[in-house]
């Protein structure tokens, strides 16, 4: 079916996949029936030759017939990453560092954005400066579908029948908690979801998939000392989310203000941006006064971010006097223009607290609520 005449599946036309047919590898097994078995010996996997046709992005970091997460908190611009690297992906040239292994056919499936916020962030290409065979290319290997009526197995179905129509090599689908039909938090349903409904389509289909996904709503955590370990598990819902996902993105806010640390967790020494270091982090900004475009972050900004990430509570506390408080408002103008970001001096402020090295005092103020203060000395009666 051409470009033109392709048109989304009525829910007529996806009642017609069985459930058996989305669901074909699972076979029942009572005893008597065969299993037929699809292996071999670990000599006969030692002689054959891995198909890199099968690879779609960097070294092997994300092949057909397998899932990746790229994570991150709200509002950091997740969706306009999607839209960025989908366009240069379908036309074959790197994105945040991972590079296509050829054009790939890229469909973008998203519940997050209206049509209004779509058109804006699709106007990214225009800040991309290709000529026009490359925007053709563009043009012919993309196509973003708004949809936030089906969740779950109805979902699956409805991906099924759109690739019947649509041959792709990558699909992008934003947000994760839209679609996979219940609470992330419970095994139950993102393992019926990603390994028995998706996981078959993805083989049957040859395609890959790019989740893009949250961390927890709630997140106060103190990630200085996080290693890959941790990192791959910071996405909202249970263990197996990253045990499923073949390779797996973090987009890390810095305390630099539209500075990010992009850190592969799961399998960064195929994405592309290692050396023998093992260097599987990288810094990315939104660009000055234009949001819609990321660029790479200026030796300047990723200097900053990482003095920032180095820095310890003892460092803000040489900003607190011993005796006499200082405002808590005062506080943290002081700490930014010394490179503390708010949420950094929020931080250790509360483990300050805790250690009782610093102590909180109320400031009075005429005709006003008292104000919060901090000083190394505990109040007096």
């Amino acid at each position: 079916m051409s470009k033109s005449s392709w048109v989304l599946p009525d829910d007529e036309h996806c009642s017609l996949i069985s459930h058996a047919a989305v669901n074909q590898q699972t076979i029942p097994f009572n005893g008597q029936e065969a299993v037929t078995l699809k292996g071999a010996s670990l000599l006969a996997y030692s002689r054959r030759e891995i198909n890199h046709e099968l690879t779609l992005l960097g070294n092997r970091w994300l092949c057909a017939g397998g899932g990746a997460m790229i994570v991150g908190p709200s509002g950091v611009g997740k969706s306009t990453l999607s839209i960025q690297a989908a366009a240069l992906w379908a036309c074959g040239k790197s994105a945040f560092g991972i590079k296509p292994v050829r054009a790939l056919r890229v469909l973008i499936i998203q519940a997050e954005d209206d049509e209004g916020d779509s058109i804006e962030m699709a106007r990214v290409i225009t800040q991309l400066n290709l000529d026009q065979t490359t925007l053709d290319l563009i043009d012919q290997n993309t196509h973003l579908e708004f949809l936030n009526n089906k969740t779950g197995f109805e979902f699956t179905k409805y991906l099924n029948a759109i690739l019947e129509q649509r041959k792709s090599d990558l699909i992008i689908i934003n947000p994760f908690a839209s679609y996979a039909g219940g609470d992330l938090k419970d095994p139950r349903i993102t393992v019926q979801f990603l390994r028995t409904w998706l996981n078959p389509i993805l083989t049957a289909h040859q395609v890959g998939v790019i989740f893009i996904h949250h961390t927890p709503k709630t997140n106060f955590r103190d990630t200085a000392e996080w290693r890959a370990g941790d990192w791959m598990y910071a996405g909202a819902g249970n263990a197996d989310i990253t045990n499923w996902a073949r390779a797996y993105l973090v987009v890390e806010p810095t305390e630099i203000r539209g500075v990010y640390k992009f850190i592969a967790a799961k399998r960064g020494q195929r994405i592309g941006w290692g050396d023998e270091n093992r260097v599987f982090e990288i810094y990315w900004a939104h660009s000055p006064g234009e949001r819609i475009l990321w660029v790479p972050a200026n030796n300047e900004q990723i200097s900053a971010a990482k003095k920032s990430s180095a820095r310890e509570p003892d460092d803000l506390l040489k900003l607190i006097p011993i005796l006499d408080p200082i405002s808590q408002a005062t506080l943290k103008q002081t700490a930014c223009e010394k490179g503390f970001g708010e949420k950094k001096t929020r931080q250790f402020l509360d483990i300050l607290e805790e250690k009782a090295k610093i102590y909180r005092h109320k400031l009075k103020r005429t005709g006003r609520k008292s104000a919060i203060g901090y000083s190394q000395t505990a109040p007096s009666e």
